[in-house]
């Protein structure tokens, strides 16, 4: 349950594309084609951008996307990670600065060139950087015994949680309960987007606090129609 595999096609498919269109005019011999080339290209990943800025204002779904899955053989509550709106805008982004620095490097001269090797190179590390975002990415659990982040990465036991002065917050007081990689404070879904309204995420997990009697039907399909049900009459 990390990153979908849509997502590294969407991530990966514009640059892919677009250096694949340059390298064929290159490789041609025929660089008169290069402009037409530009000219159809570049307002099209320009409108991609946009288009992707967009969606990475939209706020995220609701409690639809907060789904039963199997962690450690037991069956949870998961919500997964979802980096497509990331990946739609940097994808987009990627093609556009390889189309403008593959033109660079037809200039004549130092400065362009030099340039255009350096944008070259920063893109490929925000690229990368995303692709190891994603790969180590995984879903934030609800569970009997706590929370899991990252997959299980770090593991926050009900115990170290307690409920913050003003509804739905909570804060971490035990820290030292914290298993796996340390975190300094508890705010899932920032580091990773999830697949779900940080709301609804915030109040179940408030939910569990008030009221740790549910906890042991974490997993079952009447308790999470239950936990829909009240957090959307609550919304509404």
């Amino acid at each position: 349950m990390g990153a979908r595999a849509g997502d590294y096609v969407v991530l990966l498919g514009p640059p892919v594309a677009v250096g694949s269109a340059v390298g064929v005019v290159l490789l041609a011999g025929e660089p008169e084609a290069f402009l037409p080339l530009v000219l159809v290209l570049q307002p099209l990943t320009t409108l991609g951008i946009v288009v992707g800025l967009v969606q990475l204002t939209r706020t995220t779904r609701g409690p639809q996307t907060f789904r039963l899955v199997v962690y450690d053989g037991t069956v949870v509550f998961g919500a997964r990670p979802a980096f497509r709106r990331q990946c739609v805008f940097n994808g987009l982004l990627s093609s556009a600065l390889l189309l403008m620095a593959l033109n660079g490097l037809r200039v004549p001269g130092r400065v362009v060139p030099t340039l255009s090797w350096a944008i070259l190179a920063l893109n490929a590390c925000a690229v990368g950087l995303l692709l190891i975002r994603m790969v180590r990415s995984g879903p934030l659990l609800i569970t009997p015994d706590g929370v899991a982040i990252d997959g299980g990465r770090t593991f926050v036991p009900w115990t170290a949680l307690e409920a913050g002065p003003d509804r739905p917050q909570w804060t971490l007081v035990h820290p030292e309960q914290v298993r796996g990689r340390p975190i300094k404070r508890f705010q899932p879904g920032q580091i990773v987007p999830l697949d779900v309204s940080l709301w609804f995420l915030f109040r179940s997990i408030h939910a569990y606090l008030d009221h740790p009697e549910r906890r042991a039907a974490i997993g079952t399909p009447e308790e999470l129609e239950r936990l829909r049900g009240t957090l959307a009459r609550q919304a509404t």
